[in-house]
Formats: structure tokens, C-alpha cells, sequence
């Protein structure tokens, strides 16, 4: 009799979560969420590095982690549209103890997992989920999921690009201009030194020292080489609304930079900071709209756009070629003697 009792609840037990499971699986996780999505201000990402949040405000996003800059909304769109469509595949563990091998332990200094909350403008939370491992099927992709304050895990469709940091959620291009058509850079120390390069003729490889000393010669050609990618693959680590801090009253470095026909590119930097990395204003113009190339008209319309209003955080590899002196180009008329 025992051993009879003891089948019958087994088999209970294994049609009853089978059932359930049934009952789940395809389902949509957030089924009114679709519906919900126009109603959506925020949405808040908690890593291990961290917790910001990507805020909608009529039309466009912006990333709070800096300082509001605008957020790619193409990216947090995407992000709305996998939610509105996650769908449950099959469960998976319930041991909490095994949640960090699939990623979707709670959020902590040192978890994996990535924690979506989205709240409409009342502050109401329309959706919570932790985001962890992907794991594709046969069929179609999936990701483990698991919605807080529950042990059960999923296995969920969709893909959601969610592993970003903060910085990345914001389009940190400042400029990405080819040294090849750089044709002259000005720096101007705040030691007052100016370091003046330029390019005698577009064909050039080489740019040269504008302002060589008398009797000098140049010593080390690739420190100029070095800095004509002033403005190539450069972008930006950190920004920050320009009117909520004093202005530079006495910038520590001016850089003017001359690409190609038209397009002018200056940037006023604070002092550099230990770790190297410095504050700095941007902006562009053309000299002469006529003769700008229709790149060189958009270029410098999307600089002035993007950065009016804002500071943004060069790194170190910027710093290191505006730091470069005569002394670290030319080998002095003493020395050649």
C-alpha cells in the first residue's frame, strides 16, 4: 500500500508540473505588454558595474548614466520590441544555488545577470525581468530569463542586446577622420607653446612642422604621424551638460584642425586628469559652404549638433597627442653642433 501511495504521488506530481508547464510554455511572458509600450518612460539597467536608466521623453531617449546625452533609441526600441515578444520555451532549474551557472543570479557586484525594470510615467512597473545566458534551439534563439523574487528559471525566446555599458547606449562618435586628408593642426599649449602642422600639398604622405625653429631639424617623424589621428576613431567616455558646470575660463589646450577643403574641427580641453583622460568642448565649421564636400557639410552640422550644450571626456590616446611638444619633433641647432 505504501508503495502504491508513493507511485500515485509521483505521478501526480509529475503530470501536474507537466501540465503547467504546458499551460506556460509559448505563452507570452508580459502579455500586455505590447499594448503598454507607447505608455513607457524609463527603463532601468542593472549590472554588475552598476544601475542607470534610459529615460523617454516625447520622442528620444536619453541616458541618465550621462548626464541625459542622448541614447541610440534604435537600441532601447529594439530591447522593447524582444520584451513585448518573450515567450516562454521550457523550465529550467529552480535551485537558486544554480542560478549563476545560467546567469540569472541577483543582481551584485559580482553577478552576470542583467535586470530590465520598465516603468510608465507614473512610476508604475510594467516589467521586471533578469536577463542571463543566451542558449539557442534547434528552431529558434533563446536566452535564460527569470523574473525577480522567483526561483523557477526559463528557458525564453529572443534575443536581447542588453550586455552594453552604460557609455555605450549613446552614440560616442566625435569624429572619425581619416589622417590622410588631415590638412593642418594647430595645439596651443598652456605653457603657450603651439605645435603647427600641416600638409604643403593633398598628395602628401607626410605632414610637416609649420613652426621649425630656426636651425633645427625634425628628429622624430612619428610623433607628427601620431598626431594627424588627432580626430581618427575618436570617441568619447563620458559627457556631462556644459551649463551645469563653470566654463572654461582659461582652457589648458586649443586644438584647431583642418580636414580636407573645408571642415574645421576645435576643441577647448580642461587639464588633463590622472588617469590621463581630459574634459573637453567640440565644435565644427565649414569655411566656405560652396566649397565644402557634402560629407564636410554634414560632418560639421552633426558635430555642432550632437556637442552643443555639451562636455565630453576624451581618452587618454586624444591626451597623449595633444601633450606632444617641439622638444619631442625636432632636434635642436645646440644639439646638430
Amino acid at each position: 500500500m505504501v508503495t502504491v501511495l508513493l507511485c500515485w504521488f509521483a505521478v501526480v506530481d509529475r503530470y501536474s508540473r507537466v501540465g503547467w508547464s504546458i499551460i506556460r510554455e509559448e505563452d507570452l511572458i508580459f502579455p500586455r505588454f505590447q499594448h503598454q509600450m507607447s505608455g513607457i518612460t524609463d527603463m532601468e539597467v542593472a549590472r554588475a558595474d552598476g544601475k542607470f536608466a534610459l529615460s523617454r521623453s516625447e520622442n528620444a531617449w536619453a541616458n541618465t548614466g550621462l548626464g541625459g546625452f542622448p541614447a541610440v533609441s534604435s537600441r532601447v526600441e529594439s530591447v522593447l520590441v524582444a520584451v513585448a515578444g518573450m515567450k516562454y520555451i521550457a523550465p529550467k532549474t529552480k535551485r537558486s544555488r544554480l542560478h549563476h551557472r545560467l546567469h540569472v543570479e541577483d543582481v551584485t557586484s559580482t553577478a552576470r545577470s542583467t535586470r530590465l525594470t520598465f516603468k510608465d510615467g507614473a512610476g508604475a512597473v510594467l516589467a521586471d525581468v533578469i536577463i542571463g545566458k543566451p542558449k539557442d534551439t534547434p528552431d529558434r534563439p533563446g536566452v535564460y530569463v527569470r523574473l525577480p523574487g522567483e526561483d523557477q528559471v526559463w528557458l525564453s525566446e529572443g534575443v536581447y542586446d542588453v550586455r552594453h555599458d552604460m557609455v555605450e547606449w549613446s552614440d560616442r562618435v566625435v569624429a572619425n577622420l581619416d589622417a590622410r586628408f588631415m590638412r593642418a593642426i594647430t595645439v596651443s599649449h598652456p605653457s603657450r607653446e603651439t605645435v603647427a602642422l600641416y600638409r604643403s600639398q593633398p598628395q602628401d604622405r607626410k605632414m610637416k612642422l609649420k613652426n621649425l625653429p630656426a636651425g633645427a631639424a625634425i628628429e622624430h617623424q612619428y610623433q607628427i604621424d601620431y598626431m594627424a589621428g588627432l580626430l581618427q576613431d575618436l570617441d568619447f567616455i563620458d559627457a556631462r551638460r556644459a551649463g551645469r558646470y563653470p566654463p572654461m575660463a582659461a582652457p589648458a589646450f586649443r586644438v584647431v584642425a583642418h580636414w580636407n577643403s573645408q571642415l574645421v574641427v576645435t576643441l577647448h580641453t580642461d587639464e588633463p586628469m590622472p588617469d590621463g583622460a581630459v574634459w573637453a568642448r567640440v565644435e565644427a565649421r565649414v569655411n566656405d559652404n560652396s566649397q565644402a564636400s557634402e560629407f564636410e557639410k554634414r560632418e560639421a552640422a552633426r558635430i555642432q549638433s550632437k556637442f552643443d550644450g555639451w562636455i565630453v571626456k576624451l581618452p587618454r590616446k586624444f591626451t597623449d597627442r595633444i601633450e606632444i611638444r617641439l622638444d619631442d619633433i625636432i632636434l635642436s641647432k645646440a644639439a646638430l653642433q
